[in-house]
């Protein structure tokens, strides 16, 4: 399971009708504030991660044969692109939408047609290559062009290179920035292909590296820092106004390395708007746990606004429904069910009896058991702090399979 758009209506409309319940009793003014400045926030970070979440679209440029269907294939995890050694498979640019049902998520993929063909595709348009990516890159508007060059070839890029320059010139004049990162295919046949991989095999790894210098200070001329700090020969970031990243790839069926890296680092370059579908097609645990934590801060500075109520507010209970939000899409991030049964799961676990007769708001009163200072008055700094730790301590259940305290993140806050 994962976040279903499709529940996300119907979870709103059960934390809401919590939240109304324990309004009872509140002054008019508390009441709207408590509206606006708590649960309507909250309600637009669930619009903003959900909501207005759409696929990523990805397009990939480069010549014929060097392996844009295979990198399709791998990044997807299953076979969507066709692959032929010898003749173009891309007669003009082919766009995938790669469904992933299982997870509720969906991918747009635009294969483009080679460049500088030395065999025209079968029916490709009478068409400049050139100009063809020009139009076909402003039509599509990607997220993210990859650069697919094999990396046996790179020492031969000139016309590549003035090609995508020429492209850039177009983006402008339309407003257009898009990123985009180098990816060196096939970096298994560098050098002996027997010598694989780079991380039993120095020499290898020697030669890879080599060519992301050559790439970055002869090719690109620009600064460069390695993504892996522990691993020059895994790519580079990049500042050069155009490329953001150089990373070599095999992608090969079978000999498939280096493809996390590329996939984390694609996801560190989407827009906010795309990121959900990237990342929980591919159960990416690290960056949807990277998405949890920031939700987790986003809803303790909600909370925390609390403090601001023209009336003190003594009930902790007022906080329960944000709260219960928040794990709730915790859990929808670590792909679990986007139900508000799926908090209870992590009630239940850390030891809040939710018996089969408790209504929600029961359940609701038994779940301040586990909040720390359950007896202070609701300042915003307690608010915040709590809804932070409870917060934290459901992520370490949900993405790690443990059972913690809030209390023991009460030192990060």
């Amino acid at each position: 399971m994962a976040i279903d758009k499709n529940k996300t209506k119907d979870l709103i409309n059960g934390i809401d009708e919590l939240f109304e319940s324990f309004l009872g009793g509140m002054d008019k003014k508390t009441q709207e504030f408590l509206r606006s400045k708590v649960m309507g926030p909250a309600y637009e970070e669930i619009k903003k991660l959900v909501e207005d979440s759409r696929p990523p679209r990805i397009y990939l440029m480069g010549r014929s044969g060097h392996g844009k269907s295979s990198l399709i294939n791998a990044l997807a995890n299953k076979e969507v692109a066709e692959t032929n050694p010898v003749m173009p498979t891309t007669p003009e640019s082919i766009p995938y939408t790669i469904t992933f049902d299982d997870v509720f998520s969906c991918w747009e993929i635009i294969d483009s047609r080679g460049i500088f063909e030395t065999t025209k595709p079968n029916g490709a348009v009478d068409i400049d290559a050139t100009e063809f990516l020009k139009n076909d890159i402003i039509k599509r508007k990607p997220d993210i062009i990859m650069h697919v060059i094999a990396a046996t070839e790179c020492r031969n890029l000139s016309n590549d290179l003035k090609v995508f320059r020429e492209i850039q010139g177009e983006l402008k004049k339309e407003d257009l920035y898009i990123p985009t990162l180098v990816v060196l295919n096939k970096a298994d046949t560098l050098g002996n292909p027997r010598e694989w991989p780079p991380e039993e095999k120095a020499k290898k790894a020697g030669i890879i590296t080599d060519l992301l210098n050559y790439m970055t200070d002869e090719v690109l001329c620009c600064e460069h820092s390695n993504i892996d700090l522990n691993y020059s020969y895994k790519g580079y970031k990049v500042e050069n106004g155009v490329y953001v990243g150089v990373i070599p790839v095999s992608s090969c069926e079978g000999e498939l390395w280096n493809i996390e890296l590329l996939s984390n680092y694609i996801g560190e370059n989407l827009c906010d708007e795309a990121c959900l579908n990237f990342f929980q097609a591919q159960r990416r645990r690290q960056q949807l746990k990277k998405l949890s934590t920031s939700i987790i801060n986003r809803f303790s500075t909600i909370a925390s606004g609390i403090g601001a109520s023209p009336v003190p507010i003594s009930d902790i209970l007022v906080l329960t429904p944000l709260q219960l939000l928040m794990i709730t899409i915790i859990g929808g991030l670590s792909c679990r069910s986007f139900t508000k049964e799926t908090a209870f799961e992590y009630l239940g676990a850390a030891g809040i009896n939710i018996g089969a007769a408790f209504g929600i708001r029961e359940i609701a009163r038994q779940a301040v058991k586990l909040i720390p200072f359950g007896g202070w008055a609701l300042s915003g700094g307690v608010a915040g702090s709590t809804t932070y730790m409870l917060g934290k301590a459901a992520e370490a259940y949900f993405f790690n399979g443990e059972l913690k305290s809030p209390e023991e993140f009460n030192e990060e806050n």
